[in-house]
């Protein structure tokens, strides 16, 4: 198991140690002697009578008693799974999803710092080959009372979409997403450094990424997905090169409250987390990378109706191809979402999102493509419904995501069953089903992605 990423941020960590105990210390001062009672400093009136007194040294007896927990704590779950593709796809094998699980969550409690760390193993029989991941490693304080400061292998988000991020530019992990893994596998993880400082009414939240950390994105080794270049669907079996960039990303947030309305600002400086740029190499051969980017934007979140409300904008900088002209980087874009939840009736939940993504430059983006008939809309659109509902005590949860694009033509379905028979074990089975007019666009490139999908959790 590799942990080179420690490297850079090692030096954070021991600083962040150091200072957080230089901080909290305090010199040990001896306890009176006739305070004897568990270590506090109890007050007894001196009208009190003498059985009173027994009662408190009794109290104290049974306090020193009690058993001391342990600031380790262990846990993990076993997971099988297993996904099948509905139709004939491209792909080497006809499994979407098809592994074994292990993961060890190790926990300890420190009344200065807290460590977390996941380890995270399984065997891919789609990709034949052991996986060993380290989900998490961090260490987390808070050397003063306005700071807190955790520096390691994180998962973030931020952000009020569900299903659809704006402002949230962290690491995602698609392929997990399409073959039906747990959805906290579609968050991933990066080395980071992230600080929250309190103030009166507003928070500020800073992560600093020395190293990029890019999406797990679509590759064709597990999927098959549209070539605009060979404009065919493909499945390489050799993935695309792309270009890696070292450098970090920065990203900002502010928050408040006003009103019962929650507020947030953000800001993001590093580059498009999947590979939106191509490049010819010496050879003469198309490559992918990461081009430059940076984004601002705004949130707001409050109840409504019975509900809650939510309102997102966010725009895109395409540093590198600011006025749309050049044909091999993405344009700039302004991304808005507005979405409302509320429950229909006991148990039944249902959330609806509206998603306009419009293209900056657009009639330059037009004029130099190659293909224009297949870029995508000006103004593309996007509509989704969540439905849930629960029964049998919460224990059994049947849930419906989809997305429909009215721009595009297409559609992407999301139903799963969860069935949590007891605290150790659960049963889930869905699908992820996608609908299209155009093998280019979104969803309908993955037309012959759509697949079935069980998993058989336990956890202990």
């Amino acid at each position: 198991m590799k942990f080179s990423f420690l490297r850079s941020l090692l030096p954070f960590i021991v600083a962040l140690l150091a200072a957080t105990i230089l901080v909290t210390s305090q010199p040990i001062q001896a306890m009176p002697a006739q305070n004897n009672h568990g270590g506090f400093d109890v007050h007894i009136p001196e009208n009190t009578p003498d059985n009173i007194n027994e009662e408190d040294e009794d109290w104290g007896d049974d306090w020193a008693e009690e058993e001391v927990t342990s600031p380790w704590q262990v846990t993990g779950i076993i997971e099988a799974a297993y996904g099948q593709f509905l139709q004939s796809n491209m792909t080497e094998k006809s499994s979407s999803l098809n592994e074994i699980r292990a993961r060890i969550n190790i926990d300890y409690s420190h009344s200065l710092f807290e460590l977390a760390w996941k380890i995270d193993s399984r065997y891919d029989a789609v990709l034949d080959k052991k996986i060993w991941q380290t989900r998490e490693l961090n260490v987390a304080a808070s050397p003063f009372s306005f700071l807190d400061v955790k520096v390691g292998r994180q998962v973030l988000t931020w952000g009020t979409g569900d299903y659809l991020f704006l402002n949230d530019l962290f690491a995602k992990d698609w392929q997990s997403f399409f073959s039906g893994r747990a959805d906290e596998y579609l968050k991933a993880p990066s080395d980071s450094i992230r600080t929250n400082w309190y103030f009166d009414n507003v928070n500020f939240t800073l992560v600093w990424t020395p190293e990029f950390t890019p999406d797990n994105y679509i590759t064709g080794e597990r999927f098959s997905f549209y070539s605009l270049q060979m404009q065919k669907i493909v499945a390489p079996r050799e993935t695309f090169p792309v270009t890696k960039t070292n450098n970090s990303q920065w990203s900002a947030r502010l928050n408040t409250s006003v009103n019962n309305i929650e507020l947030s600002l953000y800001g993001y400086q590093g580059y498009w987390p999947t590979p939106q740029g191509g490049k010819a190499t010496v050879e003469n051969q198309a490559q992918g990378y990461f081009p430059k980017l940076n984004s601002w934007g705004f949130s707001a979140l409050t109840t409504y109706a019975g509900g809650v409300i939510n309102l997102e904008y966010s725009r895109y900088n395409s540093i590198e191809d600011r006025h749309g002209k050049n044909n091999n980087i993405a344009n700039g874009q302004h991304r808005f979402l507005l979405g409302y939840e509320r429950e229909l009736a006991k148990n039944l939940t249902a959330s609806v999102q509206y998603y306009l993504e419009r293209t900056a430059n657009y009639q330059a983006l037009l004029e130099n493509s190659t293909t224009p008939e297949q870029v995508v809309d000006e103004n593309r659109q996007l509509i989704t419904l969540r439905l849930t509902y629960r029964t049998q005590q919460q224990t059994l949860t049947y849930s419906l995501f989809s997305f429909y694009s009215p721009t595009d033509h297409d559609a992407y379905l999301k139903p799963s069953i969860n069935y949590q028979y007891n605290d150790q074990w659960l049963f889930s089975a869905g699908a992820n089903v996608f609908i299209g007019k155009d093998d280019y666009s979104f969803f309908g490139q993955h037309q012959d992605n759509t697949n079935t999908w069980l998993r058989l959790r336990y956890a202990y």
